[in-house]
């Protein structure tokens, strides 16, 4: 696996920045019926909202065999998407892309394209995490070409932002992304106006731009805090370290580093603190 050494593509192999909330069963395309495997998306959910990824991902795989004994396809089809998004967290790019390829084929078997588009767009995101970037550039085509969520224009351009920004360090078309702000913040969308204030924070770390970055940071923070997506602490205090860190505060840096590593998610890799302070391998 590849691994980016630049300044700040903080977005390594050990997480990436979530960009949309894992489903509970019943999320994709028509409501189905409730069935009984039902249960299991709910608990899995409040695990992963916890930080507990392990627990997470083994009770969502509950949640898939059962759906699939009831011949509850759809909801399978998600639990399989679920599964691939906590392994994600966890930074087993294998199995995440793995679990999103095959959500993908069922989601597209079952015609509903808003979904498969998603699971398109994830899996070029992991895809770029593991350093693939052409397959990732081709999944993000597929992504586009099954589009078919109401906001899809928006949610790829921060998805293509990401993937750009994994594999060149910077955002090719950022008008895209200030355009999916402005309806994500009228939307009171928290989680994927997280994503982006965390990616507009890497961007402008890059740039060495670090009081712009920690505005944005600061942002993330209030926006997660709204949309119980607290096991996003960890990483944003990351980058709170290696700001402190590359201005010269090593005691802001250590302490930041220490609450980011006391509170990460349970299953998500943090990274020695000598690599936060170098800001090369930040979630």
């Amino acid at each position: 696996m590849k691994k980016n050494t630049m300044l700040l593509s903080m977005t390594a192999v050990f997480v990436f920045i979530p960009l949309y909330c894992v489903c509970l069963i019943g999320c994709a395309g028509n409501k189905p019926k409730p069935h009984d495997d039902d249960v299991y998306g709910s608990r899995a959910y409040g695990y992963f909202l916890d930080g507990n990824m392990p627990l997470a991902v083994q009770t969502y795989k509950k949640g898939y065999a059962s759906a699939r004994k009831t011949d509850n396809v759809e909801g399978a089809a998600v639990y399989l998407s679920n599964i691939g998004r906590v392994f994600y967290e966890m930074a087993v790019i294998d199995s995440a892309v793995l679990y999103n390829r095959r959500a993908y084929e069922e989601f597209k078997a079952l015609g509903d394209g808003a979904q498969a588009s998603t699971a398109a767009a994830f899996l070029a995101l992991c895809l770029a995490a593991g350093g693939d970037g052409e397959q990732a550039r081709e999944w993000l085509k597929t992504a586009a070409s099954t589009a078919g969520r109401k906001d899809s224009d928006h949610y790829l351009a921060v998805i293509r932002g990401m993937v750009d920004h994994r594999l060149a360090s910077k955002t090719a078309d950022e008008g895209a992304v200030d355009a999916a702000q402005a309806y994500y913040k009228k939307a009171k969308e928290g989680r994927m106006l997280s994503t982006i204030y965390i990616l507009k924070a890497d961007r402008d770390m890059s740039k060495g731009a670090y009081a712009a970055a920690s505005g944005y940071l600061d942002s993330a923070l209030t926006v997660i805090e709204a949309s119980r997506e607290r096991y996003k602490r960890s990483r944003i205090l990351l980058r709170f370290a290696a700001i402190a860190f590359k201005n010269g505060d090593d005691g802001a840096g250590k302490r930041y580093y220490e609450r980011a590593r006391d509170c990460a998610p349970k299953g998500a890799a943090v990274p020695p603190m000598e690599e936060a302070a170098a800001a090369r391998l930040i979630p």
